[in-house]
């Protein structure tokens, strides 16, 4: 399927799942992948390779600063729409969680630098 594009049909507007939504749930696509045994990158490498969050709040805004053991920094934010939803807790987790998806594909780059030897 390489360089090939794919359209499920997502059936009717009334289903329950969402239009355009993976035939594949994420659980299912999660257990599939633990099957594997190429090298990939991991939740816990990545974990593995944090050296420091920091978090700041400017009003309802929060910024979480990732601080990785080679000193690359991710920045994630988080802000509710409506001000009276604000929570510090769920601020910080909206946040980290923006600055961490970053990590994903420079983790993957820096795996295929390695395989591949470059």
């Amino acid at each position: 399927m390489d360089g090939q594009f794919a359209q499920r049909d997502s059936g009717d507007e009334n289903d329950s799942k969402v239009r355009g939504e993976p035939g594949v749930t994420l659980q299912q696509a999660q257990a599939i992948v633990e099957t594997k045994t190429a090298p990939r990158v991991t939740l816990e490498g990545i974990q593995k390779k944090i050296k420091n969050v920091e978090y700041f709040y400017s009003g309802t805004l929060t910024i979480a600063i990732i601080e990785m053991q080679n000193g690359f920094k991710a920045v994630g934010k988080a802000a509710p729409a409506d001000p009276q939803n604000f929570d510090p807790g769920v601020g910080a987790r909206y946040a980290y969680d923006d600055a961490f998806r970053q990590l994903w594909p420079l983790e993957g780059y820096a795996l295929c630098e390695k395989l591949r030897g470059g």
